[in-house]
């Protein structure tokens, strides 16, 4: 319960900041992080020294998950922090890279959408509320987040080659509760 505290505390000041600031252009550095879920259902999931590098931790099936992340490229994720949800929230300790880093492949991730009461929800071609709509749904959907940009985030629907650009708003990172 404390990690999703803090995690809603973060992205409500995140959210202050980035509105005070909406006249100024958005320069997004490797500072920039992102909290999502494991997504992955399969017998383990693998965290790298590197994007593309070698195995260094092989996360637990059993458990949930949730991450803090930034510096996307080419589908990889630079992890930050990890953390196990549920009774007692315990951290993940990080280690066994040579390289002090750690990496998760955005397929692996996740982050649910917050149209509970049926709202509409558009993918854009670009982060910008102008952009073209490239996808509308109205139903709650599972998404895999592949970058960010100021108070957007590129993402692939689960199961389909859908790529767009959604408002960070409407994304929830806790694997077992809504984020009302």
């Amino acid at each position: 319960m404390r990690r999703f505290i803090f995690i809603s505390v973060m992205l409500a000041a995140s959210l202050v900041t980035l509105a005070q600031n909406s006249t100024e252009a958005i320069d997004v550095s490797l500072d920039d992080t992102f909290t999502a879920f494991l997504a992955d259902e399969g017998q383990g999931t693998n965290i790298l020294n590197k994007a593309r590098g070698t195995t260094v931790m092989t996360l637990s099936p059993d458990n949930d998950y949730v991450f803090v992340l930034s510096a996307p490229q080419d589908g990889w994720w630079k992890i930050l922090e990890i953390w196990k949800v549920g009774d007692d929230d315990s951290d993940v300790i990080l280690e066994g890279s040579d390289t002090g880093e750690y990496w998760i492949h955005y397929l692996a991730l996740g982050v649910d959408t917050r149209n509970y009461g049926g709202q509409e929800l558009y993918l854009r071609d670009a982060p910008d509320e102008d952009a073209s709509v490239v996808f509308t749904f109205d139903k709650e959907m599972l998404l895999m987040p592949l970058d960010i940009h100021g108070d957007w985030v590129k993402v692939q629907v689960d199961g389909y080659d859908i790529v767009g650009w959604i408002e960070a708003e409407w994304l929830c990172s806790n694997p077992q509760t809504n984020c009302c």
